[in-house]
Formats: structure tokens, C-alpha cells, sequence
């Protein structure tokens, strides 16, 4: 997430405010581009910019030893998004102004983007202290502190960021991850609240506090925060998951299906990087039940549903039931009716081997169905059909 947060996502790159020497108009323009370029005026700003990058490697090739040029493209690329070119430009205005803090800053967020923190250090350290004043300096050197495992040195840089800019929040947004790790969630949450409200488009935090939230219990504020996040990046699948999580334990079966669509669309896209995603979890019978499912029936062993049961302070479950559909099974039902549809058991299995069958379904049952026969099974309502014990395999 450290990686991510210094690569951009949920914050806008540009967080540069100083303004070296010079009144050519540069400056005013990179300010006002950098200002609109999270609104709906995006466009216009990376229009502008990139013409103001043309004019600047024109003016360049009149003055290739000015530093100050150099830094300003360095800061036209860095706003646009061209790491390449923003790392180089940077490199040669430090080349020839070593004391450029800019320069230094957009090296070390670019570095630590590419998980290089030790590299990026340096270089925030210096650009902090070139210009001390800075806020978003210090935010950077925090959050890569924090990337270093170095929390002493991540609260300081981060306390110092809010002593210049109180409503920075992508410093309050680290200072919750500092918290999570410290085992501190209420202070936590309070600063991924502050940090989604004083920059409403930072997905990020509007996702984490929605996660605390859910975790609390919380699940109508949970839901309006993942549904910010989800509104903020469309293409985040975790968050469909979670909007799915969040419609099921409210109830809202309609809705839940729609943000299920939702999921399976990113995943047709190529968007979603893994095979299954935790479809929702929920207390029975004085346990802890997460239902996973699996967006593709594969394998001779395909399973649709694992219901993975957990007993009070067990990090792994003490049962799994499962919603599969086995190649073998199908060969015999295909014996018996070639045209007939694919079938489908509910089994349950103990980490010592043993395995009973619950029952067969010609076709796929609905996951609410699946559900209501797994919640009769841990209440001991339903009974196993047959079951297979180890010394019997």
C-alpha cells in the first residue's frame, strides 16, 4: 500500500509548492495546472501542461545548462505522470544545483514509488532540509520512514507535517497505517475519517475507514464509505467485494447481486488478480464463518463455495464446507444422463481427513441456498447423507 500511496494512487502526485526564482509566468501556470488537475478541468491542465513542456525543451535547447529549466520540466513531466522524464530532468538540475529541493523531492517520491526507499530517503532528507517549511517534505520523508519499518522517525516527520499543513491527509492517512500497525485502531480511524474529509477524493482513505467501520460493526457507515472509494476508482475490484460484503450483512439482496455483476465484470476486463474473493463473513453458532467463492469452476476438484469455519481465537478453520462439483461425481451422472445438467454436493471436512457429504444438487444451487444449508449444519439441524472417516480411506 506504502508503494502505492508514494506512486500516486488516492492522492495527486503534485504535492510540490515552493517556487524557486524567476517571474516568466512558469510558475503561475505549473500552480494553476497543478491545482485543477484533480477536477473536472483535468484535461484542460494536462493539455496545458504538456504544451508548457514543449515550450520548456525549446527553451532548453537555447540554455541546456540552466538548472532551474531543468527543474521546472522535471515538475511539468512529474505532474503529467512521465516518471521517466521527471526522474531525468530532475537528475540534471541536481547535477548542476545540488541545493535544488524540488528537484530532490520529486527523485525521492519516485524512488520510493519503486519500492527503492533507502534511495529515496536521501533525498527527501535533503529536501527537508533545504526547505524546512515545506509540508509535504515531511510527509514524504514519514511515509517513507514508515515504508523502512522506522516508526519513531515516520510519527516525527509526520507530527511535523501537521504542525505546517493541519489538513494534509495523505500525512494523516500514514499516520493511521502507523497506528494500525501499533495495534491503535480507534486512532486509527479517526485519521482516515479526517484524512477522506479533508480531501474527499482520496479513495484510499474512504476505503480504509470503511474497512474499520466493518470491522466495528458499522455496516450503513461502512457501506456510504466503500460506495465513495468505489465511485472514486471504478475499477478497484476489492471494493466491489467489500460493497457485496456490506449489501448481504444489511440485507440488500437486489443491490448485493448488482455489485456482484459489478465484480465479475472486472474480472471478464482482466481487473481482478486473484481466483476467488471473500464473498462475506458472519458469526453462527459461536463461530466465525467466511464464505469464500471461486469465480471459476476448474479442476477436477472444482469448488464454488468454502464456508471456512472458525472456532473462538483459531487461526485456521476447524471445519470447511464447500458447494463443489468433482469430475468423477459428473462421469457417473453422465453415464446415467449424458444431457442432464452438472451436479453438485455440499460436503464437509475436519483437518484430521474426515469428510461427509450433506447432500446432491442436479444443478447449481443459489448461494443463498447454499447459506441457509450450511447455517442448519452448524446449528446441527442438518445430518451428514454419509460420511468417510480417515481409518476408513
Amino acid at each position: 500500500m506504502l508503494a502505492l500511496l508514494l506512486a500516486g494512487a488516492g492522492c495527486t502526485a503534485g504535492r510540490v509548492h515552493s517556487t524557486p526564482a524567476g517571474s516568466d509566468g512558469t510558475e503561475a501556470r505549473l500552480e494553476r495546472a497543478q491545482a485543477l488537475l484533480r477536477g473536472p478541468d483535468r484535461e484542460a491542465a494536462l493539455t496545458d501542461l504538456e504544451e508548457l513542456s514543449r515550450e520548456l525543451e525549446a527553451r532548453l535547447k537555447e540554455r541546456p545548462e540552466d538548472a532551474r529549466l531543468h527543474g521546472l520540466l522535471a515538475r511539468t513531466a512529474f505532474y503529467l505522470q512521465w516518471e521517466e522524464k521527471a526522474y531525468a530532468e530532475a537528475e540534471r538540475a541536481l547535477a548542476l544545483e545540488p541545493d535544488q529541493a524540488e528537484s530532490h523531492y520529486i527523485q525521492a517520491f519516485l524512488l520510493g514509488g519503486q519500492d527503492k526507499a533507502g534511495e529515496a530517503l536521501v533525498h527527501a532528507t535533503r529536501a527537508a532540509e533545504l526547505e524546512p517549511k515545506q509540508g509535504s517534505y515531511w510527509q514524504l520523508l514519514g511515509t517513507l520512514h514508515l515504508q523502512l519499518d522506522q516508526p519513531v522517525e515516520a510519527r516525527g516527520a509526520l507530527e511535523k507535517t501537521l504542525s505546517l499543513e493541519p489538513r494534509n491527509a495523505q500525512a494523516l492517512f500514514v499516520l493511521g497505517l502507523l497506528a494500525m500497525d501499533e495495534g491503535k485502531a480507534d486512532e486509527a480511524l479517526e485519521a482516515y475519517e479526517k484524512a477522506r474529509e479533508y480531501e474527499p477524493e482520496f479513495a484510499m482513505a474512504h476505503y480504509n475507514a470503511g474497512q474499520l467501520r466493518h470491522l466495528r460493526g458499522e455496516s450503513a457507515a461502512a457501506l456510504e464509505r466503500f460506495q465513495k472509494a468505489a465511485e472514486l476508482e471504478p475499477g478497484d475490484w476489492r471494493t466491489r467485494a467489500k460493497l457485496v460484503q456490506l449489501h448481504q450483512a444489511l440485507g440488500n439482496t437486489e443491490k448485493r447481486e448488482a455489485e456482484r455483476e459489478e465484480l465479475l465484470l472486472l474480472r471478464q476486463a482482466g481487473k481482478v488478480d486473484k481466483e476467488y474473493y471473500v464473498r462475506e463473513q458472519f458469526q453462527e453458532a459461536g463461530r466465525t464463518v467466511m464464505a469464500v467463492e471461486n469465480f471459476e469452476l476448474e479442476g477436477d476438484w472444482a469448488k464454488r463455495y468454502e464456508f471456512q469455519v472458525f472456532a473462538p481465537d483459531q487461526e485456521r478453520p476447524t471445519f470447511v464446507l464447500s458447494l463443489g462439483s468433482y469430475a468423477y461425481t459428473n462421469v457417473f451422472a453422465r453415464e446415467k444422463d449424458p444431457t442432464g445438467p452438472r451436479l453438485f454436493h455440499l460436503d464437509g471436512y475436519t483437518p484430521d481427513g474426515a469428510h461427509d457429504t450433506y447432500g446432491f444438487f442436479n444443478g447449481e444451487p443459489s448461494y443463498d441456498d447454499t447459506r441457509k444449508m450450511v447455517v442448519s449444519i452448524l446449528k446441527g439441524e442438518l445430518k451428514p447423507m454419509s460420511s468417510t472417516k480417515p481409518s476408513q480411506q
